[in-house]
């Protein structure tokens, strides 16, 4: 099932979808903002490890990522729709591996790998549901309670 990051129409309530990408778009999105997180952009063959493909198959997706702008053509950068999907991505795969360890007690290693799996592929109706679940827990734990 496609990823996708949602808006709501103007004067309604329904969703519109902003971007649609296939659940491997997804995942090279999440890997490409991991990797740039450390402050230079990836190497592709640092991309094709982090996705455990191989580099000619990488290449296709980044070219594939490019025409869709949402990888920079100079270098394995994300454009600003590619980092509107990814942090949309990221917030789905942070509540999924809150979901994962701290509801269903999967270990870090195993909710790590859970997350990365949902991220992606989740609809978007219940990828906005989990990400809501999340935001309400994390804000009810912040809130002083009585002893």
């Amino acid at each position: 099932m496609p990823a996708r990051s949602t808006r709501p129409r103007p004067g309604s309530s329904e969703p519109v979808p902003c971007m649609e990408i296939t659940e491997g778009e997804a995942r090279y999105l999440l890997a490409l903002r991991d990797l740039n997180v450390a402050g230079s952009p990836p190497s592709q063959a640092a991309v094709a490890r982090k996705v455990g493909v191989s580099h000619p198959t990488a290449l296709e997706m980044i070219r594939r990522l490019r025409a869709l702008d949402l990888v920079a053509a100079e270098a394995l950068t994300l454009t600003a729709s590619g980092t509107s999907a990814a942090l949309v991505l990221t917030s789905r795969r942070h509540a999924a591996r809150v979901l994962a360890h701290e509801v269903l007690g999967l270990d870090d290693e195993q909710s790590a790998a859970e997350a990365d799996a949902l991220a992606t592929s989740l609809s978007p109706v219940l990828a906005r549901r989990l990400v809501a679940w999340r935001t309400r827990n994390a804000a009810t734990a912040a809130e002083p309670h009585d002893a």
